[in-house]
């Protein structure tokens, strides 16, 4: 017993099966009866069959009764009963709720499936837009057909062709939808190279709303536990929700495993994402903040960046009290200093700090320099411009030595001025959900801001980091050392203190 809504016909005298629906998209509910038919090649014969739907949402009513007699024929190995029950106009006959239909043939009841209407409220969004979640992270992993436990998955980007059973998928969303509760079914397909289906998995969950995280974590696998069911080649993962692609996830069987996290290709997004393997960002505030503090030196930078977020709170405090701010809640920072001092490693936790306080969506960094964004010839720079700003849509979008683009205020053919009009545009006027961070040296950065009459206004908060002390730079060593599992004797850690001290006191901008 199978329900589905589309009348589409796909291969194999199937239909798109689902238990989840949009009420806004649903006109008719469709149940598929199918059984074996024990006289085949015997011969001809009658069956009563009738189809009940009932609505759950709260007390128990019955919709419909469907009765009908069936004339099945001996050439008939498989008999398939559809019919459905609804109002042509989408929107109008299910409501939010739980229903099941019940089959019966000969008056005995032969099987109940139930299904759920969810309401997603599409006259308020964009066409084709997914109110109820949006993808955090896919990774993928290899591991029996019980699955492994999430402390012990290994994740890999290519998969050994004669060690591996299954390869599952772990699939995080972020519940993006208004409502208390609902119901998520999620189908993960792997197909081969010639887009051959080889396996599907289907995930049916109730998702309750969780004021500790807005996560939901799901795993998918396709395989066998015999090894050597994957042959070598290319395949994809793919991730639907709703008849909505939300992911396609390559991977690759080979020869041997390499671990790693692969690429991901979002519908929307012409450039593939990559997801941080250390992505944080389901810590508590606490919590992310002791990582910032476990992080070696940067005194200065930690309690500025503590200061900085007790600022951003007190502001959105103001806001849910009804104060009114004359402008929206600006994020936007400069990183002033020289390479190696942990810029990048702070912009990473600010983007997990925005993102657990509500200013981001995702919070991930996308990080570009010039290359990335300025073109070689006329046309070029604004769409890989625009195509940046939106890989960092929900994160930070990170500028590295910012002042490249600037390179002198007479050079008209230099489109590095180009990127700084249209990132002036964006922190203006765009719709948001982004924080830019731009970095570089402090005499660089300084040209960079005046370089353009607006571009310092956007950015309210500046960080200066400074060079590592030597002290620092060998702590930074013995964790470097320990993390490849290699001990210093007392005669190589004052090597490296020596060495260390020599660098230190012959640095120049470039130190790092």
């Amino acid at each position: 017993l199978k329900v589905y809504s589309s009348i589409e016909w796909l291969a194999d005298n199937k239909k798109k099966y689902r238990q989840v629906f949009d009420r806004q998209d649903v006109s008719y509910i469709y149940v598929e009866l199918s059984f074996y038919n024990k006289l085949f090649d015997i011969k001809d014969w009658e069956v009563e069959i009738e189809l009940k739907c009932y609505s759950l949402n709260r007390n128990r009513k019955e919709l419909c009764v469907l009765p009908f007699s069936r004339k099945v024929s001996r050439h008939d190995s498989v008999v398939y009963v559809r019919e459905g029950w609804g109002n042509k106009n989408e929107g109008t006959f299910w409501k939010k709720g739980t229903y099941f239909w019940e089959a019966w043939i000969d008056g005995k009841k032969v099987g109940t499936k139930y299904f759920y209407i969810e309401d997603s409220m599409s006259n308020e969004y964009e066409e084709d837009a997914n109110p109820f979640c949006e993808v955090h992270s896919i990774r993928l992993y290899e591991g029996p057909y019980d699955d492994v436990v999430e402390r012990d998955r290994v994740y890999y980007k290519s998969f050994s062709s004669s060690e591996t059973r299954y390869v599952y998928a772990e699939i995080i969303l972020r519940d993006t939808y208004f409502g208390s509760s609902w119901q998520c079914e999620l189908f993960t397909k792997f197909f081969n190279n010639a887009r051959e289906l080889k396996g599907q998995v289907v995930r049916l969950l109730r998702i309750e709303k969780n004021n500790e995280t807005d996560l939901i974590k799901i795993s998918a696998g396709w395989g066998s536990n015999i090894k050597g069911s994957w042959r070598e080649g290319q395949y994809t993962c793919e991730i639907v929700f709703m008849e909505r692609l939300l992911a396609v996830v390559p991977f690759t069987v080979g020869e041997s495993f390499e671990e790693g996290v692969p690429t991901v290709f979002l519908p929307d997004r012409r450039t593939p994402i990559f997801f941080n393997a250390d992505d944080h960002s389901h810590a508590s505030f606490e919590e992310l903040m002791t990582r910032l503090d476990s992080l070696i030196g940067l005194n200065e930078i930690k309690q500025k960046v503590r200061e900085h977020a007790k600022y951003l709170q007190f502001l959105q405090l103001r806001r849910e009290k009804g104060f009114e701010e004359d402008e929206n809640l600006n994020i936007h920072s400069v990183f002033i200093g020289n390479p190696g001092t942990g810029k990048t490693t702070v912009a990473n936790m600010m983007g997990k700090l925005y993102r657990k306080m509500g200013l981001l969506s995702r919070g991930h960094v996308h990080e570009v320099d010039r290359s990335d964004l300025v073109g070689e010839y006329i046309g070029q720079t604004a769409p890989k411009v625009k195509e940046a700003i939106e890989n960092a849509r929900g994160g930070v979008l990170f500028i590295d030595e910012a002042y490249s683009l600037a390179r002198s205020k007479n050079d008209t053919k230099d489109f590095g001025r180009e990127v700084i009009e249209i990132l002036v545009k964006e922190m203006s006027n765009g719709p948001g959900d982004l924080a830019v961070i731009v970095a570089g040296y402090p005499d660089e950065m300084k040209q960079f801001l005046d370089s353009n009459p607006g571009l310092k206004s956007r950015f309210k908060f500046y960080f200066e980091f400074p060079d590592y002390l030597p002290q620092e730079l060998s702590q930074i060593a013995e964790y470097a050392c320990a993390e490849k599992e290699v001990v210093l004797s007392d005669e190589a850690k004052a090597r490296v203190d020596e060495l260390i001290t020599e660098a230190y006191r012959n640095r120049d901008k470039t130190f790092g």
